[in-house]
């Protein structure tokens, strides 16, 4: 029994030995390779006409998360910033909960209905390199009063050109997104 005793005790001091040093020296992980210079993806989005009532312009909020749905880079935020529009804001659901220290630095005004058109370069809210990879396009619009839509769909990004449709929701009509060099 002293012998079994002994061998998973020293085990356990092998095993905690080597949690140790993996503290004091991570293993480096395998750098994914950056975003190809010279590519750009390409966001195309129509923001519906409602039919009848008095309607208000919708705010729409546009992001890339990455594959763990964290913000890597707010594209466009439309949300009105004064009177009463503020309190409208948090009804951009999931860009708000991540990204509303950002308002001041990118929002713009509401727009009417119509298809628009954003690019991202692969840069960061930080301003470095995104690496290539699984990525979130997002797409989210909120009417005072009225419905809520996001689009929120993968799309993966490397050294080839693509194109692909997205499926729309409520507000947010049809999107689709192309990668290819800018």
């Amino acid at each position: 029994m002293s012998e079994t005793r002994r061998s998973f005790l020293g085990k356990l001091a092998l095993a905690t030995a080597a949690l140790g040093l993996n503290r004091l020296l991570p293993a480096q992980a395998a750098a994914a390779p950056t975003w190809t210079k010279g590519m750009a993806l390409d966001i195309t989005f129509s923001v519906a006409t409602q039919a009848s009532g008095r309607v208000k312009r919708p705010y729409v909020a546009v992001w890339i998360e990455d594959a763990q749905g964290n913000p890597v880079r707010t594209l466009t935020v439309w949300a009105q910033t004064t009177g009463r529009g503020p309190r409208w804001i948090p009804d951009l659901r999931r860009w708000y909960r991540a990204n509303a220290g950002l308002l001041d630095t990118v929002s713009s005004a509401t727009r009417n209905p119509g298809t628009y058109a954003l690019a991202w370069d692969g840069k960061t809210d930080r301003g470095s390199l995104a690496s290539q990879g699984t990525y979130y396009v997002c797409i989210e619009a909120a009417r005072e009063h009225g419905p809520y839509s996001l689009v929120r769909e993968k799309v993966t990004l490397g050294t080839a050109p693509f194109k692909q449709t997205l499926t729309g929701d409520g507000d947010i009509e049809a999107a689709s997104v192309s990668y290819a060099r800018a």
